[in-house]
């Protein structure tokens, strides 16, 4: 009988592969990513090299012109780089014996770094943990990637969460508006509650219609070249007004989808910024002359992930070195085997070297959402 040998489990795990940095890139203390790298072999297997980076990545680029005039506009930069060598490649081979092996990193994220951007047309900012498992000539490497997402909201004290918006004035002499929203800043999945205010000081002429349009502008950079583009995300009309006054008052709303596919979160910075507007349209007529004129306004929102408390906007504390106890799941009692994140800048020279078999050959903590690892091998061949 052929007995066939279970391919090696290599996985990134991590305690929260979306990571959050709270106020702008000039306030934020940046946001910390923490995870393992975990295998599990079943019988002895050699590797040449064990290793794992980090990168950010930004890539814009689009055509200007057309014809013989076409000129295309493409840029592409590393943000950030960070590399690990769990074991690091020498003349000879690491020879592995079979069990659970893993291998824990913790890396502080600058708040400077742009937040994550896909689903525009013309470019992203993306995040990514790679690791390959090198193996002998003959043997296939080992590959695993895994997406980080970083977010940015404001701080819980930002002036922006108290401030509202308005909009008043006059247009021709002949019309007094307001537009007025009690909040600028909103989130996916959130109702846009406007007030409308209008006055005329001739009686002949009579609102006829309102449409607001809520549209997304996007700005790419690349070099000096700059390109905006623009969207509209929803509309809403109101055309139900009394044509005997000469005054009205109007409370109007539109909501903002609960997707990042069709409304993508406010960013600045000088790869892709993203900003967000309610256009208005009012279309009034003249009752005499039966003549239609148009008024236009706009007002800037901005729309954010959920803020966090205050609790949580601080980086960690340097003698807080372990995973969240979510993050564990102790199949042994004895607590002596939990594993711990370095804390100081020895120990973290000391993750790059070669380690100890028996040391890393410990339980492996799982988390709920990935799978169980297979037994290690002395537990196999002592019947657990």
């Amino acid at each position: 009988m052929v007995h066939l040998t279970p391919s090696p489990l290599f996985q990134i795990r991590l305690e929260n592969d979306s990571l959050t940095m709270h106020g702008s890139q000039s306030e934020s203390v940046g946001c910390v990513l923490r995870g393992q790298l975990v295998l599990a072999i079943t019988e002895p297997t050699k590797f040449k090299e064990i290793k794992l980076s980090f990168q950010g990545k930004s890539k814009v680029g689009w055509v200007d012109g057309g014809g013989i005039g076409q000129c295309y506009n493409n840029e592409e930069k590393i943000l950030y780089q960070q590399d690990w060598k769990f074991l690091p490649a020498s003349k000879q081979y690491h020879l592995l014996k079979p069990d659970n092996y893993h291998w824990e990193f913790e890396l502080i994220l600058p708040g400077t770094l742009p937040e994550t951007i896909e689903g525009c047309q013309h470019g992203s900012v993306k995040y990514t943990l790679k690791a390959v498992a090198e193996r002998h000539t003959f043997a296939l490497n080992l590959h695993t990637h895994r997406k980080v997402t970083l977010v940015r909201s404001l701080l819980s004290g930002s002036l922006e969460y108290s401030q509202g918006a308005i909009l008043a004035n006059n247009w021709n002499n002949k019309i007094d508006y307001e537009f007025s929203l009690d909040s600028k800043v909103f989130s996916l999945g959130d109702k846009i509650p406007i007030r409308i205010k209008l006055r005329s000081s001739e009686k002949d002429l009579k609102v006829q219609e309102i449409i607001c349009v809520f549209k997304e502008y996007i700005t790419y950079t690349a070099g000096v070249n700059h390109k905006t583009d623009s969207k509209v995300i929803k509309i809403a009309s109101e055309n139900n007004f009394s044509r005997d006054v000469n005054s009205w008052y109007h409370l109007m709303e539109i909501s903002i989808p609960n997707d990042s596919i069709y409304c993508l979160y406010d960013s600045q910075n000088d790869i892709i910024c993203v900003k967000h507007r309610l256009k208005f349209y009012i279309t009034f007529v003249d009752k005499v002359h039966s003549q239609r004129c148009e008024l236009s306004a706009a007002l800037s929102i901005m729309v954010t992930p959920d803020s966090y408390s205050s609790d949580n906007m601080n980086l960690p504390a340097y003698d807080e070195n372990h995973l969240s106890k979510t993050y564990f799941e102790d199949a042994l009692s004895d607590h002596s085997t939990t594993c711990h994140f370095v804390n100081s800048l020895y120990d973290v020279e000391e993750m790059n070297k070669l380690p100890s078999y028996r040391s890393i050959a410990s339980l492996i903590p799982v988390p709920l959402t990935d799978s169980l690892l297979p037994p290690t091998y002395d537990a196999t061949i002592n019947g657990h």
